[in-house]
């Protein structure tokens, strides 16, 4: 199981000569999907290289500028660079709107597929699922309409001892069956134990992506011992007041968050301009949550479900 974040953009509102806006790509399995697209987004996955034709997914949180500006020329290269095959597009209402009215006024026309799909505003909901793999946006609390996503991998199908299969003269449909986790019981009473037969199930893992939020309850249930949490930090706690007329979050509460979801570890990124001392964000969120650290570009975390590690570093 491979499953690797790449921090392509960590900045707040522009552009600036440290920090790209927000835009994450996650390789999961060879599945490369993209989280937000600010600014200079397409920079990004070529200095880090992504491959872009090889995206299938892209997740936009909300239609703030600097979340969303980097799309169309993204989709507007993928269409001269030949691409044929279709992209799913998941986010708010208005990401479609958004999207084909750029196209349509600079006239890029892409010859691919675009099928937008618009997230529940309600609860947190699966909008991508395959094998023992899922994606789930989850509504948070911004000015507008905003997403966090959950990454997450549960793993339901065991493998077995392969000493079991010939000592009990295993038929195929028993095998499927303790591979899914029932125990097998015989005509002629006898009945074979998963936990005898099957080797312990693989780890789980699990990566939650805030977007652009105040605190709330929907990010912290939905964050429940993620592996990691990247979670948003706008303003130190001094600007608490500030943070919450804008929906933002200051770096104290991303680190209560964290705390009080249980996370293995905090990534605080959306980082403000004003802070030209990140590391002054940092210790406030160390404070309260000490295995936090701060996103940068070209960061990596390589999460491994086995180990229970998540590898780190920068490129």
């Amino acid at each position: 199981m491979r499953f690797e974040i790449v921090i392509l953009g960590c900045g707040a509102a522009t552009p600036t000569l440290r920090h790209s806006p927000t835009s994450q790509a996650i390789n999961w399995d060879g599945r490369w999907i993209l989280v937000d697209a600010g600014e200079g987004v397409q920079l990004g996955l070529r200095k880090y290289h992504i491959p872009l034709q090889k995206i299938e997914a892209v997740c936009i949180s909300h239609m703030h500028g600097d979340h969303v500006l980097g799309l169309p020329g993204l989709l507007g290269s993928m269409n001269l660079f030949g691409r044929t095959t279709p992209l799913s597009l998941y986010g708010p209402a208005d990401l479609e709107k958004f999207v084909r009215q750029v196209l349509e006024s600079t006239e890029t026309y892409v010859r691919y597929p675009l099928n937008f799909h618009v997230n529940s505003g309600d609860a947190c909901s699966p909008i991508l699922e395959w094998r023992d793999c899922k994606v789930e946006s989850v509504p948070v609390r911004h000015r507008i309409p905003a997403f966090g996503y959950v990454f997450e991998y549960n793993p339901t199908v065991r493998n077995i001892h392969k000493e079991v299969i010939l000592k009990k003269k295993l038929q195929r449909s028993e095998i499927l069956r303790l591979k899914s986790g029932k125990d097998v019981t015989r005509k002629s009473g006898q009945t074979i134990l998963v936990k005898d037969a099957c080797l312990p199930p693989k780890s789980s893992l699990k990566y939650v992506f805030s977007g652009d939020t105040a605190p709330c309850d929907e990010l912290i249930d939905a964050s429940k011992y993620a592996d990691v949490l990247y979670h948003e930090a706008t303003f130190m706690d001094i600007l608490k007041e500030t943070a919450k007329k804008t929906g933002h979050t200051t770096a104290l509460q991303a680190g209560n968050i964290a705390r009080e979801a249980e996370v293995s570890r905090l990534v605080i990124g959306h980082l403000s301009s004003r802070y030209r001392d990140e590391q002054l964000v940092l210790d406030e969120a160390t404070s309260v949550f000490p295995n936090s650290c701060l996103a940068q570009e070209g960061l990596h975390f390589r999460l491994n479900p086995q180990t229970k590690r998540t590898e780190t570093y920068l490129e």
